[in-house]
């Protein structure tokens, strides 16, 4: 047997691995941040990647009598806000500076992106092994 019997395996448990890090990240994040803010977009991080730019809002906003400036943790090709624009986020109280947006798609739509993912491996191995 050849080595490359194993790579679609491989795949697509990596396939997998990658849906259900962001699916736990996404649902960690939105069990920890359970005070409700209100924040001012200060600027986005830009990072760069070959499929196109990925921007990271840093939201300043007041937690009691302190003022934090958080970077989200998850980035977008665009934004329904811009710099300057008011947001409502949750924030973690052990931790503040760690926030989640409030997002126009709904939380079932949020899980969509690393559902897909963990299927497109599932589908990955089932179509290499079972027409073997």
């Amino acid at each position: 047997m050849s080595i490359f019997y194993y790579v679609p395996a491989v795949l697509g448990v990596l396939f997998i691995g990658i849906g259900t890090w962001h699916g736990w990240r996404l649902r960690a994040l939105t069990r920890h941040c359970t005070v409700p803010a209100t924040g001012i977009v200060v600027q986005f991080d830009v990072q760069k990647n070959k499929s196109g730019d990925m921007y990271y809002p840093v939201i300043r906003f007041q937690a009691g009598e302190q003022q934090y400036t958080a970077r989200y943790t998850f980035g977008n090709s665009e934004w329904s806000f811009e710099a300057g624009d008011t947001v409502d986020l949750r924030y973690n109280p052990q931790k503040p500076e760690e926030i989640y947006l409030y997002h126009e798609q709904t939380t079932l739509q949020q899980y969509a992106s690393p559902f897909m993912i963990i299927v497109g491996g599932l589908i990955f191995i089932a179509t290499y092994y079972i027409t073997m």
